[in-house]
C-alpha cells in the first residue's frame, strides 16, 4: 500500500506515538509462532525409499509482490509482501534456489498485533546471516499512520528468525513517520555494521521530508 504522505495532519487527528518497547515485546511474543519453514528437497542423487513421499516445494502466499532482492550464496534473497487486493500487507521472505529458481524456503515477519501492516523491502547476506529491513505502517488512515523500521536477522539456511532490532530514526524525540526508498544505497552492509538511509517526516510537519542515516550493529545486544 502506498501512503499519500502529501495529505496533512488534522488537528483532530493526534499522532499516533508508538511504543517501540511494547513493539517489542509483542514481536518477541509473536516470533515464538512464527511460520514454519519448510524443509529443502533432498538430491536428486539421493535415495529415496518407493514409500516415501517428498515433501511439498514451498508456495508463495497469494498476492505477493517483490519489493527488493540481492544474489546470494547458492541463490538469490528476495523480500516482499502478500496483500488482499492491495490492502492489509504481510511480510515475506524467501531463498529463490539459483538451481531451481523455486522457493526453498518462505518466511513470514511478524507484525505487532495493533498495528496495519508490513512490508519486507530490502536484504542482504553478512556474516553467515540475512538481514531483512522491515517497513511498519501503524494505522490504516494515513493520516495518523507512521511507518516505522526494524532489522530481522534470519537463518540462510533454514530462513528461521534469529533476531529483530528496532531502527529507530536518531535523535527524534516527536512522533514520525520513516521510510526507506528502493536500492541498495538505502540499507547495505558497511564495516561489518548495518547502514539504513531513507527519510522521515514528523506527524506534527508531514510536507516536510528531511534525510537520515543510522548504523546499527550486526547483532542486538541482548
Amino acid at each position: 500500500m502506498t501512503i499519500d504522505r502529501s495529505k496533512p495532519v488534522h488537528a483532530s487527528d493526534a499522532p499516533l506515538r508508538a511504543s517501540r518497547r511494547m513493539s517489542k515485546l509483542l514481536l518477541a511474543g509473536v516470533l515464538a509462532t512464527q511460520l514454519a519453514v519448510l524443509p529443502l528437497l533432498g538430491h536428486a542423487s539421493e535415495a529415496v525409499p518407493v514409500a516415501t513421499k517428498l515433501p511439498a516445494a514451498a508456495k508463495l502466499p497469494k498476492g505477493f509482490t517483490a519489493y527488493g532482492s540481492t544474489p546470494i550464496e547458492g541463490g538469490e534473497c528476495v523480500a516482499g509482501d502478500a496483500t488482499r487486493e492491495g490492502l492489509d500487507g504481510r511480510a515475506f521472505v524467501y531463498f529463490k534456489d539459483a538451481k531451481t529458481q523455486q522457493p526453498r524456503w518462505i518466511t513470514a515477519i511478524p507484525l505487532p498485533s495493533d498495528w496495519y501492516q508490513n512490508r519486507a523491502t530490502h536484504c542482504f547476506a553478512m556474516g553467515g546471516s540475512l538481514f531483512v529491513l522491515v517497513q511498519s505502517d501503524t494505522s490504516q488512515r494515513t493520516s495518523i499512520s507512521q511507518t516505522l523500521l526494524n532489522v530481522v536477522e534470519l537463518s540462510p539456511t533454514t530462513g528461521k528468525i534469529v533476531a529483530n532490532q528496532d531502527a529507530d530514526v536518531p535523535g527524534v524525540d516527536a512522533g514520525y513517520s520513516s521510510w526507506v526508498d528502493k536500492g541498495n544505497e538505502g540499507f547495505h552492509e558497511e564495516k561489518g555494521q548495518i547502514k539504513i538511509s531513507g527519510q522521515y517526516f514528523l506527524m506534527s510537519d508531514p510536507n516536510k521530508r528531511i534525510p537520515f542515516t543510522v548504523t546499527l550493529p550486526a547483532h542486538a545486544s541482548k
